[in-house]
């Protein structure tokens, strides 16, 4: 689970490895990697802690030869690490344009393309992309993360085509209006905070548990026909 050191992929490798799995954190932060895998390990399971930057492909192959040289296999591979940050088209930058799509986007295919072949080996397994409501709606940041946010579902819808023969299974999410610190920094408790629950039909807002649960789903047998999908959680706000 990449940048699983905090907020929803924290959440993810939670649920997953109470489901079971065994799981290895990665994180740019080694202090928040971590302290999760401490967190599981000290529930009795079993978790490791592996530093990763997703944009650079020699940590991910280094990150694949220390798993199969520990396990000899990948089932689950879930692509949540990600940056975002609030900036109208008219004051963004090249620069910054550059650097959310080479984390999000490039991200992606650099972590999946990097632990594929350990996947293919094990003749079966399911790849989850946490991607973003942003791809429809144009909000949440900026053109710059709506862009990298479709872009996942592309790559996604194709990547169910080519390896489904494989045995491989590959979906996103799009979650929409989750308790993050970046919610709680854009919408404090208070008016804005108010106006936001009023936009939401089921009168609440998402909890990183609801994209965790809906990744374990994902990546278990229940979901066995399912396969280049895109599911939206955002309580019908969308």
């Amino acid at each position: 689970v990449t940048g699983s050191g905090k907020g929803i992929g924290r959440e993810i490798a939670m649920q997953l490895s109470k489901a079971g799995a065994i799981v290895v954190i990665t994180d740019v932060s080694e202090k928040a990697g971590l302290a999760v895998c401490a967190e599981i390990k000290a529930e009795g399971r079993e978790a490791i802690f592996i530093a990763m930057d997703i944009s650079k492909m020699a940590d991910v192959e280094k990150a694949k030869d220390e798993l199969d040289a520990r396990y000899g296999r990948i089932d689950i591979i879930v692509c949540n690490a990600g940056i975002t940050s609030r900036t109208a088209f008219e004051d963004l930058t090249p620069a910054e344009f550059d650097k959310t799509v080479t984390v999000n986007l490039t991200g992606t295919f650099v972590t999946i393309k990097g632990l594929l072949d350990l996947l293919i080996e094990t003749g079966h397994g399911k790849i989850v992309v946490i991607s973003s409501a942003s791809a429809y709606t144009g909000s949440g940041g900026g053109a710059h993360y709506a862009a990298t946010k479709s872009g996942q579902i592309g790559l996604v819808r194709t990547l169910a085509k080519e390896l489904g023969p494989l045995g491989i299974y590959v979906n996103s999410i799009a979650p929409r209006t989750i308790v993050t610190e970046i919610l709680d920094h854009l919408y404090p408790p208070g008016p804005l905070r108010d106006a936001l629950l009023g936009q939401i039909p089921l009168g609440r807002i998402g909890t990183p548990e609801d994209i965790a649960n809906a990744v374990v789903f994902l990546a278990s047998d229940e979901a066995g026909y399912i396969s280049g999908q895109t599911l939206l959680i955002d309580g019908a706000r969308t």
